[in-house]
């Protein structure tokens, strides 16, 4: 199989250390294998998760980089119909009744959804615009669809999926972009667009939220594999809304690859038994959550200060209840 050349260039540079094998989340769950893919074996990237540990402690290269390109190969994947059609790498949600946004026209900024908000849990917009709102920032709504991020997109090279981002982000003319998924964010702002997660703005403005109603709810935070370095943020946040944080290891949901990902998520579900909710910052660790057969009830950060400003519309909308 012949390998892409800014791919091998990677590959080359690992040193072979390991230690990429060591902190993988599949690996551990008898998954794939990040060594063997950066050695060239490509088929031993099926089972990735796309956690990014292999990142985190590599000195050399970028293995998370190869690994989803590997993953995307070994599969034969490529954007689907629906991004042709739509713009978004995953159909929309057809759930009925979903609060709106109240969005301001000509705000200095946009409010990007992203793929698994818009396929998932649409309602997930309508809180974090009313959130941001809350705090004093109007936004519009970001129409460009998906940020090139996905598996789906990784037999694209950069330059390829740079000229798409910056087809797609023309429009905001150097405005400022939020989004909902970090993902999304660090995909944007690797094309040099000033795109930010809302975690950090809302963690800004604590004061805004010293004065809601306090939640007596006992929760353990998950912020997700791209924000694992912002729990004190989180921490902060439901603190703030009068919350008790649970003790409990952070880890990947799993995201939806057979076998390894029940074995996971069936683990994140021990750690925190016996909690209220889960509270994340990653719309695709939302929706696994909340589609886990009698899993613990999840809220998204933004969610979490909804209820505190008084507003559960968007609680009713979850497969799994949260219990006030």
């Amino acid at each position: 199989m012949e390998i892409r050349a800014d791919i091998a260039e990677l590959m080359d540079m690992c040193v072979g250390c390991s230690r990429c094998v060591d902190v993988c989340t599949s690996h551990a769950k008898g998954g794939c294998n990040p060594l063997e893919v950066m050695e060239g074996k490509l088929e031993s990237a099926r089972g990735c998760v796309g956690c990014g540990m292999c990142n985190r402690v590599c000195e050399y290269t970028v293995p998370k980089k190869v690994m989803m390109y590997a993953n995307c190969t070994v599969n034969g994947m490529a954007p689907p119909q629906v991004y042709r059609d739509t713009g978004y790498n995953l159909p929309r949600s057809q759930t009925e009744d979903v609060p709106q946004p109240g969005y301001t026209d000509g705000a200095e900024a946009q409010l990007m959804p992203g793929c698994q908000v818009n396929a998932f849990a649409p309602y997930l917009e309508y809180a974090t615009e009313k959130v941001l709102r809350h705090i004093g920032i109007g936004t519009e709504r970001f129409e460009g669809g998906c940020c090139t991020y996905p598996v789906p997109f990784r037999g694209m090279d950069d330059d390829e999926r740079d000229s798409v981002k910056r087809r797609i982000s023309a429009p905001l003319k150097g405005r400022k972009l939020y989004t909902i998924c970090p993902g999304c964010a660090d995909e944007m702002r690797s094309s040099g667009i000033d795109a930010e997660h809302i975690i950090y703005r809302i963690h800004e403005n604590l004061d805004a939220f010293r004065g809601l109603k306090r939640l007596n709810l006992r929760v353990a935070l998950q912020p997700g594999c791209n924000l694992r370095s912002e729990y004190a943020r989180f921490r902060d946040i439901a603190e703030v809304l009068g919350c008790q944080i649970a003790d409990v290891r952070q880890g990947c949901c799993g995201k939806m690859v057979p076998v390894i990902s029940e074995r996971i998520m069936s683990e994140r579900q021990e750690d925190m038994k016996g909690v209220d909710a889960v509270v994340v910052g990653c719309p695709s660790c939302f929706a696994r959550y909340d589609a886990y057969p009698e899993g613990i009830p999840v809220l998204y950060i933004t969610e979490l200060i909804l209820l505190a400003m008084g507003d559960g519309s968007t609680v009713r909308l979850h497969r799994a209840p949260v219990r006030l």
